[in-house]
């Protein structure tokens, strides 16, 4: 309680002119214990426990250097990853009202690039060659562009011979 009072009485009493003007409403200064309050109205001295380091908020305009020689545009993917979410959100409804063989096919399209990418980052930030080397994170990554293919053809080949994705979906509804 008595310590309560002497920070009150400091930021009443004491008026600090330096970037650290902040903190002390926020009580991170702190006066020496053997003050009182009395002692703290004569005397104003304030002791400044932490530092205040640098804050940006200014965009990094340098990734890491493996990730810059590689050439990757992460903001352009991520981008183009959140244009394809909204696109599947028309698409699916679209293709259920108008189960036509174009808007299957277009769903079979934007629905296998989006788990293409979605699992692609998982290989990618999990298989790593810092940690299996070189040739299992190509591998991984190769079987995934394979599993994308023939999750593509396979889509294509079931709307093209079949009843289509989305008469398939209703017909499992019906069970």
């Amino acid at each position: 309680m008595a310590a309560l009072l002497t920070l009150r009485a400091l930021s009443k009493n004491c008026s600090v002119s330096s970037r650290f003007g902040a903190l002390r409403l926020n009580g991170l200064y702190r006066a020496p214990a053997a003050l009182s309050v009395a002692a703290t109205q004569r005397t104003c001295q304030a002791v400044v426990p932490y530092q205040a380091k640098h804050f940006s908020v200014s965009p990094v305009t340098k990734g890491a250097p493996e990730i810059e020689q590689a050439g990757h545009d992460h903001v352009l993917h991520w981008t183009a990853e959140r244009i394809l979410s909204v696109i599947l959100m028309g698409a699916i409804p679209v293709a259920a009202v108008w189960p036509t063989p174009s808007a299957e096919y277009f769903l079979a399209l934007t629905m296998t690039v989006h788990s293409h990418w979605g699992i692609e980052a998982i290989v990618v930030d999990y298989v790593r060659p810092s940690m299996f080397g070189k040739v299992i994170p190509k591998l991984a990554v190769g079987t995934v562009y394979a599993l994308s293919f023939f999750t593509l053809g396979g889509l294509c080949y079931f709307i093209y011979t079949d009843v289509g994705i989305i008469n398939a979906v209703k017909l499992l509804w019906k069970l």
